[in-house]
């Protein structure tokens, strides 16, 4: 009979510690991906990025060397870019993310910017964030509604929260005119604002 019990309290013994591992367990990987959630929520922050962090194919934009110098934007267009910054002296903006293996991304994001370094634009007037989604926290967040990735402004007048969608208008003019104009005609149109 004594048998009998000591075998019956280890069996409930070993049944509690097996559940109370297993919501222990439990309790573990909830903890770890509340944690982790938290972490992830504070990280969502975009991150500039230089041309030159950029061309030296930092972690996320191994494609932007070689497609960057496979554009080539007419010639003209860049000059006009140019000799319009000098006037007006704009700003870009551009939301880009680093490792999508998207067409556009890996081509209309190193055109835009080829065309404003063929423009002359200095990089301290070209201003790269790079993102993973479009809900990221970046610092022109009360003033530019970001639709998709890459996006690409003109900053046209900061105090009165007046910028051009540069790539929006692309997509426009594509649509309009069919191969009629590259990146390069949408950004010197926007300095012409």
């Amino acid at each position: 009979m004594q048998k009998n019990f000591l075998r019956f309290f280890k069996s409930i013994f070993l049944m509690d510690m097996k559940h109370l591992l297993n919501k222990v367990f439990i309790l573990s990987v909830l903890i770890f991906f509340i944690a982790s959630c938290e972490e992830f929520q504070t990280d969502r922050e975009a991150v500039r990025k230089t041309i030159s962090e950029m061309l030296n194919g930092t972690i996320g934009f191994e494609w932007f060397p070689y497609e960057y110098s496979n554009y080539k934007p007419d010639s003209n267009i860049c000059k006009q870019i140019d000799s319009l910054w000098k006037i007006k002296r704009y700003n870009f903006i551009v939301f880009v993310n680093p490792s999508c293996n998207c067409t556009e991304t890996e081509k209309i994001f190193p055109s835009v910017i080829k065309s404003l370094k063929m423009g002359n634009v200095p990089d301290s007037s070209i201003f790269v964030y790079s993102m993973m989604n479009t809900s990221f926290s970046h610092p022109f967040r009360n003033k530019i509604n970001i639709k998709s990735l890459p996006s690409c402004f003109t900053e046209i007048d900061s105090s009165n929260a007046i910028y051009y969608s540069c790539l929006d208008t692309l997509k426009i003019y594509q649509v309009k005119y069919p191969g009629k104009y590259r990146i390069e005609h949408i950004l010197a149109t926007s300095l012409e604002k």
